[in-house]
Parts: structure tokens; sequence; C-alpha cells
């Protein structure tokens, strides 16, 4: 059975990413994302610069939290930066040995595999500045397959993550670069060790593949914040994985940051002139995450960009660490729950999303998929709720008992009073009569998640409350929902008019609102 295709999408209050991501461009502070990505020495140890918390073991005492060291600003982290909340959209993944297959064969690490074998156990010896001999150098580079242009990058990630460390020589000036602690644990083989290992390493890129670049002509990168753009792109990726970013919306999110938010043709000209030299940092950003197997480029220009499974799960690792919860889905279609489900909405793109429940109703018929997502929105809290009975919802007729049912639980009777009302319209024939006049208390849930969704934060955002409020109720029925609610005697029922009446953006929803408060 195919879902309601005129419904709206389950999956647009289950993170609301869009939101989320909207705010973080809006809201991120280029002062705090600088001290957040430790980069003014040029050769930083990983555990300094660390950007997760799975790298942490592999420093013994020195445990590194979001992308500065603890101890330097314990306050600085992703969740307090881009303003997030306590709960995020669910993440699938593959199981670690696969994802260990997949961080094997990325081409990056090949090259760094290469150079860690080409230095060997005795190591080269590096000048005052930390950098290998010219004729080291170039013979680095033939090694690693790169070009010497690439060189200076894929040597500051090696250092940054601990990859390269220097072991002093028999000269009292003397350094030679040896393979470094990071480098041994890659070579450990086992899936934990590797995914740490990696997980460095994406760590590097995102805070030095930037910074490389201004270093290679610092007079022109003067008046530009490159530091910690890198970082941004990941998250904001991360935070809108479920469709993902353009590259020219990447773009604009980096100029943003790069121009310290100023947009005057004036301040504009820096980068306009970088591009015009040294061409879209961008693009080469994509290019090393790419390598890495970190991102998944789309096949045209116009297409979407990505964050692959192995930074996905990088990710996930530092925001549960900082207390966010974020679910991960290793469920196959046809191992797929009720929770599974609705945790998918906002995870996959749309089209997958659409596929997976589809087929998903199919297997299990309209009645029984209804059945198992209301029994999982009975238990669940007020975000996931909704987001399960937007599902149902999507499932029409073939719901209709399912929701007949759900009046004997007082979580979803509201919601179920509403649905029948709707159905009325397309079963003219049905001799089992639909209960269209609910007792006002039976909305006591209704208004109780809505509240818990959209009322309780300090300055609550009027797009939201609005978004949730159309989740919950059919277009037509704002008054009627909005009458009932007034009518009722438990408190929460009561204040949702009041809120709507303040915040709701559309005004006559707002003045019926008001005017219900009033009367409650």
């Amino acid at each position: 059975m195919a879902l309601d295709s005129g419904a709206s999408s389950g999956g647009s209050l289950s993170g609301l990413a869009g939101q989320i991501l909207r705010e973080a461009v809006r809201a991120y502070d280029t002062d705090d994302i600088e001290r957040l990505v430790v980069g003014y020495n040029p050769v930083l140890a990983a555990w300094n610069t660390g950007m997760f918390a799975a790298a942490g073991d592999m420093t013994g005492s020195f445990r590194t939290i979001g992308f500065a060291a603890v101890g330097q600003d314990p306050e600085v982290s992703l969740s307090r930066v881009f303003r997030l909340g306590k709960r995020l959209p669910a993440v699938r993944l593959p199981a670690a040995a696969e994802l260990a297959v997949q961080a094997r064969g990325a081409p990056l690490m090949a090259r760094l595999e290469a150079l860690a074998s080409w230095l060997g156990q005795d190591g080269r010896p590096v000048t005052a500045a930390d950098e290998l001999l010219p004729a080291d150098a170039a013979e680095a580079a033939r090694v690693m397959g790169i070009g010497p242009e690439h060189l200076p990058y894929v040597w500051e990630y090696a250092l940054t993550a601990r990859w390269v460390e220097f072991e002093d020589g028999p000269g009292a000036d003397q350094s030679r670069a040896v393979p470094g602690f990071t480098a041994w644990r890659w070579a450990g083989g086992d899936d934990v060790s590797t995914l740490r290992a990696w997980t460095v390493i994406f760590s590097s890129v995102l805070a030095q593949a930037m910074e490389v670049s201004a270093a290679l002509d610092p007079r022109a990168a003067k008046k530009l914040k490159f530091q910690g753009q890198g970082v941004v792109v990941a998250v904001l990726l991360f935070l809108d994985r479920r469709t993902g970013m353009t590259a020219s919306g990447m773009r604009d999110v980096v100029r943003a940051g790069v121009l310290s938010g100023r947009k005057s043709a004036r301040a504009r000209r820096p980068w306009d002139a970088w591009i015009r030299d040294h061409g879209d940092p961008v693009r080469w950003l994509l290019a090393e995450l790419a390598a890495l197997r970190a991102v998944e480029l789309p096949r045209t220009a116009d297409g979407n960009v990505q964050l692959a499974p192995l930074a996905l799960w990088s990710l996930r690792e530092q925001l549960r660490l900082e207390g966010i919860e974020i679910p991960q889905i290793t469920a196959t279609k046809g191992e797929l729950r009720a929770a599974d489900v609705v945790a998918l909405a906002d995870s996959v793109p749309e089209a997958e999303f659409e596929a997976e429940v589809g087929a998903w109703v199919t297997a299990l018929g309209a009645d029984r998929a209804a059945r198992d997502l209301l029994a999982f929105a009975a238990f669940s809290g007020p975000q996931l709720r909704l987001v399960a009975v937007n599902l149902t919802r999507r499932l029409g007729s073939g719901a209709q008992q399912a929701w007949r049912d759900a009046l004997q639980r007082p979580e979803l009777r509201g919601y179920a009073r509403i649905a029948l009302s709707v159905l009325a319209a397309d079963l003219p024939d049905n001799t089992v009569p639909l209960v269209l006049e609910p007792d006002p208390d039976d909305l006591t849930w209704v208004a109780t998640d809505l509240l818990a969704l959209a009322c309780g934060e300090q300055d609550p955002d009027p797009d939201e409350i609005a978004a949730q409020f159309a989740e919950a109720v059919p277009p037509g029925e704002e008054a009627w929902l909005i009458d009932q609610m007034s009518r009722g005697s438990h408190p929460d029922v009561v204040q949702v008019p009041t809120v709507l009446g303040r915040y709701h953006p559309d005004r006559r929803v707002a003045k019926l609102a008001r005017r219900a408060a009033r009367e409650a």
C-alpha cells in the first residue's frame, strides 16, 4: 500500500533539521569557531586539536572534547556554538566492520600509509621548520602519488593527527620524522583502532585544509578568516543530512564565515580576489574529504553533497559525548520496526524514506502498520509521537480501525478523534458511526505535546510553532480545535491558546487563539 502522497512528510517534526540548519548559519559566532578550532600553531598534536572523543583513549590521560582541549575552554563546544537541542534525528549506519573496510579503502589513508612506510623506523631528517628536505619532499610526493603542490596538505594532516612525529637526531639541532602513534594504531588492524585513527585524520582535514591554503599566500589571506570553516561545513552537512547541501550553498556558508558576516561589496573584494587567484576553497576541501571517503559528491553540478557513513559515525560520536541524543539505526529493510520507521523520517533522503516506508507498509498491511505506529506513539515523547501520528494519518482509510482502537488510550484519544473526523468524509457508506464531537479534555495530550515541543523555550520560534501546530491539526480545523481547547479543564489545554495567540505568525489563528484564551 502506498502512502498518501498529498499529506505532509512524516519527518518534518522529528528533528527539524532544516530549521536547525538555518539557525546554525545565522547564529554561529565566528569568534567561537576560532576558539573552537585550535590552529594558531602550524604543527599541532592531534591531542590538542582532536575533534572527536573517539580518539580520546589514544591520548592516555589527556582527553579531547569538541574541537578544543579540555582545560582550554570547556564552555566552547559544538552544541553551544551551533545552539543544538538535546536530541537530533537518528543516523543510519552500517556495522563497525563495514565502516572499517570503508576507512581502509580511502585514497587519502593509502597515501598516509605510503608516507609512513617510506619514512620507515629510522625516519627522515627535517628542517628547523619541521619540513622535509627538498629532495626527500619530492620523493615523498612521488611515493604517495601526488603532485608537489599537494604535499603541504598531506604533511600538515600527518603532523596535526600525529601520524608523523619527531625524534631527536644525532646532531644537537637535527630532528627526524618517524611514523607516529596514529600511524601505529592504524597499522594495528582491528576495526576500533582503524575507525579511531581515521577520525583523527578527518579532524585534521577539517581543521587544516583551508588553513594550509591560507598559509600559502598569507598576504591575500590577511583579511579572510579561513580558520574553522571546514568544521562549519561538516556540522551543517550533518544537521541537514536528509537533503545535503549544494556546493554553491556550502560556498555561501564559507564566504559568510570567512568575511565574518560582512556583506558589502568592499568586504567581498578579498574573497573575490582569492577565488580569482587561487580557486574555490570549498572545491578543494570537498576533494580532500572525498579522498577520505567522508563525503559523497553529486553526479551533477547542481546536486547535493552528503556526508558518507564514516563522517556520520564520527560526528555522532562527538555530539553524543556532549550529551545530545542521536539514535543509531542498523536494521535492514526487512527488520524495520515502527520505532525505526519513525527514526528514519529525518535520517535519510526523502526518496529513500518514501521507498522504505512504502515497502514496510506493503509488507505489514495498512492496519498492522497503523497499529504498530500508534503503539509506538503511545509510549513515546511528544516529538516522536507527533511523527508517528502523522505517518499513521498518511495511511488514510486503511488506518481507520487502528484509530478507533486508539480512542481507548488517553495519549492518543485527541489525535484519534481528529483523524476520524477527517476520515468521515471519505467513508460515506461506513455503518460504524464515527465519534465527531470530542470532549474538550480529549485534547489534553495534543495540547501537552504542542506545548512541550513549541512552548518550552524561553524565546519560542513562531515558524516552528506554526509548523508543529499544522502537523497536529488538519487544514481548516484550526478554529474548531482552538475552541475545543478553550473549553477544557486541564491547564495544559488552556495554555495552548495563550501561546498560539502570542507567537503564531498567522494573524487569523493568533486572533482566534487570543479570544479563546480570554474565554478560558
